[in-house]
């Protein structure tokens, strides 16, 4: 007994050193939840990893999407100070990135977000706005061409009079400039924030819309009425779908990462 108790407590500890070294420490663990944000994550492009034509999901969802119309590498350009990368996407070459249709985009309440820089430039279909994300016939947040952002959604139906509604800021954002911008919608309150700070909202209630209809990041691709528009002209980065309302302090958050 004694002779084997050496060998035994040998594997015994090696087990538990490898197990310490496979095991996520607290301190990353809460760092990788930091960089995911908030609980309801479905899907985040940050842009640095984009390779092959392929834009890849860090929600951890797998909806990776497809850069349309460019070499997506040849797309990346320099984001915030603090972000990194970013995508630039020219409206006149009707670029834009498609993602897969999938279920977990069907969301009901909502936040959508992004990192913008827009030209001001407009092209051949910008239909007066630039798109920053639109889910056609379901959900969508974009630039009008005189700098108000609009977000906006079909809810309580998916056709026919006042399933329609949109919201603008209360005040333009200016191009050339970087500027966090985030729509919101529980169920009753539809809202804009600008650099984390709320804008304007409005009461607002009923289902979103499932469409069946493909998202696109930068254009409206409404493939059902033969729709591709309003193409995005200028920067994007950390773009973000959430299937909730996030709260006024976890937007102030978001804005301020």
């Amino acid at each position: 007994m004694t002779g084997n108790l050496g060998p035994r407590l040998a594997v015994a500890l090696g087990l538990l050193v490898a197990l310490a070294g496979s095991a996520v420490s607290p301190a990353v663990a809460a760092a990788d939840a930091r960089a995911k944000g908030p609980d309801g994550l479905v899907l985040r492009y940050g842009f640095e990893g984009i390779g092959n034509g392929v834009v890849r999901d860090l929600s951890g969802n797998g909806l990776d999407g497809r850069v349309i119309n460019a070499d997506a590498a040849g797309l990346q350009a320099p984001s915030t100070p603090t972000r990194g990368v970013a995508i630039a996407l020219h409206g006149a070459e009707h670029q834009y990135v498609d993602v897969p249709l999938e279920p977990p985009l069907d969301v009901n309440h909502f936040t959508l977000s992004a990192w913008v820089r827009y030209t001001g430039v407009e092209n051949d279909a910008t239909g007066g706005r630039w798109e920053v994300l639109e889910k056609a016939a379901s959900y969508w947040v974009n630039i009008r061409t005189n700098g108000l952002v609009r977000v906006g959604g079909f809810f309580g139906g998916c056709e026919g009079p006042g399933v329609w509604q949109f919201l603008d800021s209360a005040e333009p954002v200016g191009p050339g400039v970087w500027t966090h911008v985030t729509g919101t919608y529980d169920g009753q309150t539809l809202s804009v924030y600008l650099d984390g700070e709320l804008s304007s909202s409005r009461a607002v209630s009923g289902t979103t819309c499932i469409s069946g209809e493909p998202l696109a990041i930068g254009a409206k691709n409404n493939p059902s009425k033969g729709l591709l528009e309003a193409f995005w002209d200028g920067r994007l980065d950390d773009v973000r779908i959430y299937d909730r309302a996030l709260t006024p302090a976890e937007i102030t958050d978001l804005a301020g990462r």
